[in-house]
């Protein structure tokens, strides 16, 4: 048999002239039928997996030079490097769907849909690219400018980038969501891939993602209200509470030495500290405010005084107070716009990143500060020949150095810093009141505001007031157990008790504990009885909770147990019932992290509990687990 030469029809028109039936054997029309859409088919889809690859490497390809744009400020062509990468994104996308409809097959369906999640975590964040780097084109301080140190610009550059910040809200918003998307794509697509090399892959991206998408969560809505917050476009002043946690107080310590900072355009224009006595001892002639009756019973205080003004645990309450403490005592500056409270411990993690502090002959550090400042403004300063009323003016000049070197940060400081101020900021070990609202609700939504939180389920906050013990609570170590159990009419029995260890002996820092302690309830609970105390139990209601008090003492190396054994309200019972528990153990201010135990019984068998690695079930009504308080804790126990 001869075959028609094909070479010599004109292209287009060959399938009308050529009878492709006459070049194959009539009885095997089907067999070549069949074996010649087989090799189209596997030449198609052959080609579309080859180029798929061959678009995924011309991609790897140009991160080098991405990362090299972005390093130059080369903010042209790091937005044509992402556009073309998204270009490639979508061509491999396209691929990928003309594989259909093999992409069908058992296997294979599972990789397809887990390329075409990672193609769409890709474009988003691309696209989250793109508007960051049209956002900075448009902002000559960023684009034009090469700086390592916020300090390096003049005040009209800081103005520039302030408000360019200040207007830059939604943005940043966009570009949140846009990350915690992308990140929903990886995981779907690590739950279907079953290759474990892309499996690794994605462990290893999403990774990182979900770290720098939970540092931006808390830098983000900061980002629009951080140019007022520095001054921009009016100055503001700030009272500074410097809380001494080695004598807790209800908002995280002692009030020994406040400060003022005067900001703007992120410039500090003025940052002064001072012993607190010297704004109280004058105003002794004149102050009339009456102390609450445990200050007044177990430290003899008849009058009330600015460093005692964070006696209510709810921070935004106490602020105001100082804020009020300070004009009544009659401090110079006319108004504030905000407090910031912040704790030794806050300053001791800075230094972990800003170093040593030197003054005189004296060395500061991340490890001896608090030991340091104590011995010198307790003993050291006698010493030395240093009056009472100026012993405190190591403080300040500790402080100063410390303001120097947060304000002349690198970038690369900066970066390092973030975390360890967040970690504070959540350890409760600084907080924020500001004056303008809607500052405020920001600070508030993320729980950076020290409040009393307000909760549906069940809820505990145990707060103790150090009175007269010197600098004593380094030494104590405090435990908390919680139980709740159904009693024999079917009430839910609850009992918070608190255990005190003394772990030292008398010195010039350390004596016997003493302590009024609260306990922060649900609203409406019932007093059954107390354990432990020394006095009589005071019982009242406070920020939406029912509390109760009393004083307890430990001597050096005892160990004392205080517990408190009430009766929830009977429509958080009916709410427990019909949705389940839930239980919030609020973390006192200022304190390192107590150890936290939980044994939970509830009226109903058991089916879903959160943490699951926290919290274990004893029995098919019975959960216990336990924890630490270095932050707030939640716990849910579901119902079946």
């Amino acid at each position: 048999m001869s075959f028609p030469r094909l070479s010599i029809l004109k292209s287009g028109d060959w399938l009308n002239k050529l009878n492709i039936y006459a070049i194959i054997p009539k009885k095997n029309h089907i067999a070549w039928a069949t074996g010649l859409v087989a090799l189209f088919l596997l030449y198609f889809y052959g080609y579309q997996v080859v180029n798929a690859y061959r678009i995924a490497r011309n991609v790897e390809s140009m991160i080098p030079g991405l990362k090299q744009a972005v390093l130059d400020k080369n903010w042209e062509n790091t937005d044509k490097i992402l556009r073309t990468i998204d270009s490639n994104a979508t061509e491999i996308e396209y691929s990928i769907n003309r594989l259909y409809p093999f992409t069908l097959l058992p296997g294979i369906s599972s990789e397809a849909n887990a390329a075409q999640d990672i193609i769409t975590a890709s474009r988003i964040s691309i696209a989250s690219g793109i508007q960051t780097v049209n956002w900075i084109k448009d902002v000559p301080v960023i684009n034009e400018i090469s700086f390592d140190s916020f300090s390096e610009l003049t005040e009209a550059q800081k103005r520039e980038l302030l408000k360019a910040l200040s207007e830059s809200g939604s943005l940043w918003e966009k570009v949140n969501n846009q990350t915690i998307l992308s990140l929903q794509f990886l995981s779907q697509a690590q739950q279907e891939t079953k290759i474990p090399l892309i499996n690794s892959q994605i462990n290893r991206v999403g990774s990182k993602l979900t770290q720098a998408q939970e540092l931006f969560a808390q830098v983000q809505p900061w980002i629009a209200i951080a140019p007022s917050v520095l001054g921009y476009p009016n100055q503001k002043t700030y009272l500074l509470l410097l809380q001494n946690n080695t004598e807790l107080r209800p908002t995280g310590g002692f009030i020994g030495t406040y400060g003022i900072l005067k900001i703007r355009n992120a410039q500090v224009v003025s940052f002064t500290t001072d012993n607190v006595y010297n704004l109280d001892e004058p105003a002794k002639a004149y102050n009339t405010k009456v102390p609450p009756a445990p200050m007044q019973k177990y430290i003899k205080q008849a009058q009330w005084f600015f460093r005692d003004s964070n006696w209510d645990p709810d921070f935004p309450s106490s602020a105001q107070n100082a804020i009020q403490f300070y004009k009544d005592e009659r401090g110079t500056e006319k108004h504030f716009d905000g407090v910031i409270a912040l704790t030794p411990t806050v300053v001791e993690n800075l230094m972990q990143v800003l170093g040593p502090v030197y003054v005189d002959d004296k060395i500061f550090t991340s490890d001896n500060l608090i030991d340091t400042l104590a011995y010198h403004v307790e003993k050291g300063f006698q010493e030395e020949g240093i009056t009472i009323y100026n012993r405190k003016q190591i403080i300040d000049d500790v402080a100063q150095q410390l303001k120097e070197k947060l304000f002349t940060l690198s970038v690369d400081q900066m970066r390092a810093l973030a975390p360890i101020a967040f970690e504070s900021i959540d350890q409760r070990q600084m907080m924020f009141w500001f004056e303008d609202a809607n500052v405020q609700r920001i600070v508030q939504n993320l729980n950076w505001d020290g409040r009393i939180i307000s909760y549906q389920g069940d809820y505990l906050q145990i707060v103790d007031a150090n009175l007269g013990s010197l600098k004593s609570d380094p030494a104590i170590k405090r435990t908390i157990d919680y139980t709740l159990k159904v009693a024999d009419n079917g009430d839910l029995q609850a009992t918070a008790s608190i255990t005190y260890e003394h772990t030292a002996d008398f010195d010039w820092k350390t004596t016997r504990y003493r302590t009024y302690a609260r306990v922060y309830v649900p609203q409406g609970s019932r007093f059954v009885k107390a354990q432990g105390n020394e006095e009589e139990i005071a019982i009242g209601n406070e920020h939406g909770k029912t509390v109760f008090g009393t004083f307890i003492s430990i001597e050096p190396l005892d160990t004392e147990t205080l517990s408190f054994t009430y009766i929830l309200p009977k429509d958080l019972k009916s709410r427990i019932l019909a949705d389940g528990y839930s239980l919030y153990v609020q973390k006192q201010s200022g304190t390192i992290a107590h150890d936290l135990n939980l044994d939970i019984t509830l009226p109903y068998k058991v089916d879903f509990v959160y943490p699951d690695d926290v919290l274990d079930k004893k029995s098919s009504t019975q959960v216990a687990g336990e924890w630490d308080l270095s932050v707030d804790r939640e716990i849910i126990i579901k119902q079946k």
